[in-house]
């Protein structure tokens, strides 16, 4: 025996944590993660080019500074030829800057260079892995349809929101809330993972209105010296 407020509250849960377990679509959430990989690729292929022109700017420096401590060095030659001292010193002083200048720069193309290997590896990886979750979509997509529509026999399909996250790690969430959607439907169809609707308020509504109802039966009951009641059978 349960009160219309217990079934009223036990309905509310319920609806509750429906909504809760169907808020993931696996498909538009796979089609989601693609994207924010699609998305990190583009910007990794940004920062290589970036990185690339850095490369050729650098060298160019470096080069730069290498002829330019030559041409002090010989300016310096001629000074001492003409029994000019101080002036071979300062071309001497010059040469010295030009050549810690191209070390420098040899420094930022050997870090640059690094960057680039990364960057092209990490870009391989991740097309690579793209390739490798558009087929494991195309998979997951067509089990989750299956399972959508073993579900419509048991009971009506809900909607769904849409949440980001990794895209490897999202696959493999998706795949296991698939495989449970399957095995529950396979077990008798009671639980499953299909999208969620909005929870029934009217249905709610309905029942806190008869539980109005039947509590004010009971007060009128009870002053007209009638047994107070009640629990009704669900």
């Amino acid at each position: 025996m349960m009160s219309i407020f217990e079934r009223l509250a036990n309905m509310t849960k319920a609806v509750a944590h429906e909504a809760l377990n169907k808020l993931e679509n696996p498909v538009l959430l796979m089609n989601q993660y693609l994207r924010n990989l699609e998305e990190d690729i583009r910007i990794a292929e940004r920062k290589l080019t970036e990185q690339q022109g850095t490369l050729k700017v650098l060298a160019w420096r470096k080069e730069e500074a290498l002829r330019s401590a030559e041409q002090s060095e010989q300016t310096a030659s001629q000074a001492l030829a003409g029994g000019n001292e101080s002036a071979a010193r300062e071309a001497l002083s010059a040469k010295i800057q030009f050549a810690e200048q191209a070390e420098k720069h040899a420094a930022q193309i050997q870090e640059a260079g690094i960057r680039i290997q990364e960057l092209e590896f990490q870009i391989q990886n991740a097309k690579e892995e793209y390739e490798r979750l558009k087929e494991k979509r195309t998979e997951l997509a067509a089990r989750a349809q299956k399972a959508e529509e073993r579900s419509q026999s048991i009971r009506p399909s809900f909607s769904y929101g849409i949440e980001s996250g990794s895209a490897a790690r999202g696959f493999e969430r998706m795949e296991e809330k698939i495989m449970q959607w399957e095995a529950n439907l396979d077990a008798g169809g009671h639980a499953y993972s299909a999208p969620a609707a909005s929870a029934p308020h009217t249905e709610v509504q309905s029942a806190y209105s008869a539980a109005v109802e039947e509590e004010l039966k009971r007060l009128q009951s009870k002053r007209a010296g009638e047994p107070a009641s009640k629990e009704v059978n669900e």
